[in-house]
């Protein structure tokens, strides 16, 4: 029932936010929506994705999701990549000092829909659950190998 629900408030998040995040695809910017933390006054840093075209942190065919605050951990990410009806998420570390919370998917190439949500304690130590903020990010294909006139069939 869980998984249904999560599921569910995916699925219709993307519905929502595609007339709103349309114009910013691909990039190292903040996500579309930032989660809405309760229970922490000192509130969480920005959230933001990260493709391979915009930072060397991401792989093709990844995405890189960070909270912009050192000294804070935890959250959770559902995602579905529209291209594929893929599903997935994953978790962000839990707190390290110095450190920003960061994790890498492997979402596949094309257009995904996610959201960062769940228990978070921000840098000032405080507990709190961030309600779903909502992301589009359209992850690019891997760039084509360079021909080499060695390999190129045409060339003698």
């Amino acid at each position: 029932m869980k998984t249904r629900t999560v599921r569910g408030i995916t699925v219709l998040a993307a519905a929502g936010a595609t007339a709103f995040a349309a114009p910013a695809l691909a990039s190292a910017e903040p996500i579309d929506f930032q989660p809405i933390p309760i229970g922490c006054p000192a509130g969480i840093g920005v959230v933001d994705t990260e493709t391979a075209l915009a930072e060397e942190d991401a792989e093709p065919g990844q995405i890189e999701y960070e909270i912009e605050q050192e000294g804070s951990g935890g959250g959770q990410i559902s995602w579905v990549n529209l291209r594929t009806l893929q599903l997935g998420g994953g978790v962000l570390p839990e707190v390290a000092e110095g450190e920003e919370p960061a994790v890498a998917l492997q979402t596949g190439e094309g257009l995904v829909v996610s959201a960062v949500w769940g228990a978070h304690q921000n840098a000032e130590g405080q507990g709190c659950f961030l309600l779903p903020g909502v992301d589009l990010t359209n992850v690019p294909p891997a760039a084509a190998p360079d021909e080499d006139e060695n390999t190129d069939p045409t060339v003698e």
